[in-house]
């Protein structure tokens, strides 16, 4: 595994003025976890791996369709001997503008709002019996978008097609939460406002301090302090956007003993201070809950 690039903490998913983004090629996978505020799409078309969201391992094949809520922490690693073959489609929806566009058409309408709901559960589907259908669904809109910005009625007809051709919401492929890795995260999520320990750790899940290390870096491709910083830092974004809590008050609650730290080490990995992130995003975020999502969290 390789460390991500210092500048990836600078990158934002923002849809700017248009409704929906298209993203088809051959790409390198993301190594890190990363969220948007966004609704994200991910069809794998080509190559193998594993992807890591909601703490569970899904295994990453052709014709496999993800849906990511907004603030869903989740990776992708394509295995190794598949990265030249990687192919997938990411699509980065305004849910909340589709929406309101699917206003006649309520079932579809409320099945979205189910797979956008902020907070809520991925949803992992095969589809690989109608790849044709999709990849052809998926390429008309992604021309379209290139030479002109999508309105919501070309979104909405998109939404239609597609929810079409999936199963039911309960049909829905069941991630491995057995594995060492999956433990330790669902661990962490109960635990990260807390002081950590990897003894308390080990003793908890009845393993040695050696070997949940080794086996979770195997599993996931970061180490349990890299994850738990991510999981913490994605915590303080979320209060220092909906909470008028002071940075000391936030660092505090989300796990950090130390102010000067938390500023140091949310800096290091957002790209700003907590202040700047919010005095640059609160309004935004305020737009995004009244209206729509046209500016995404950054990426760590």
């Amino acid at each position: 595994m390789t460390d991500k690039p210092k500048s990836e903490h600078l990158e934002l998913i923002t849809l700017k003025d248009t409704l929906v983004s298209f993203s088809r090629l051959f790409a390198n996978t993301v190594r890190y976890h990363h969220w948007h505020q966004c609704l994200e799409i991910l069809y794998v078309e080509e190559g193998f791996g594993v992807t890591i969201v909601d703490n569970r391992h899904y295994t990453m094949r052709p014709g496999r369709l993800f849906f990511f809520p907004p603030f869903t922490l989740h990776k992708v690693m394509v295995d190794a001997q598949a990265e030249a073959l990687y192919r997938r489609t990411i699509i980065h929806l305004d849910h909340h503008a589709a929406s309101k566009a699917l206003r006649d058409f309520p079932q579809t309408r409320q099945r979205l709002q189910k797979l956008a709901q902020r907070g809520g559960e991925a949803w992992v589907v095969d589809v690989a019996d109608c790849h044709s259908h999709i990849d052809y669904l998926f390429s008309c809109y992604s021309k379209r978008a290139n030479n002109h910005p999508l309105n919501s009625e070309n979104v909405a007809s998109l939404l239609i097609s597609l929810f079409a051709m999936l199963p039911g919401d309960d049909n829905g492929a069941s991630g491995n939460s057995q594995s060492l890795a999956s433990q330790v995260m669902f661990w962490l999520d109960e635990h990260y406002n807390q002081k950590f320990t990897l003894d308390t750790l080990a003793a908890e899940l009845g393993k040695s301090r050696s070997y949940i290390s080794r086996k979770f870096h195997a599993e996931s491709g970061e180490k349990i302090h890299e994850h738990l910083n991510t999981l913490r830092l994605r915590k303080a974004c979320e209060n220092l956007l909906h909470s008028e809590d002071s940075v000391r008050d936030i660092g505090t609650k989300v796990g950090f003993s130390d102010v000067t730290y938390f500023i140091s080490a949310f800096k290091k990995g957002i790209g700003e201070t907590p202040l700047q992130y919010r005095k640059n995003h609160v309004g935004l975020c305020r737009v995004n809950d009244s209206k729509s999502a046209k500016v995404a969290l950054p990426i760590i």
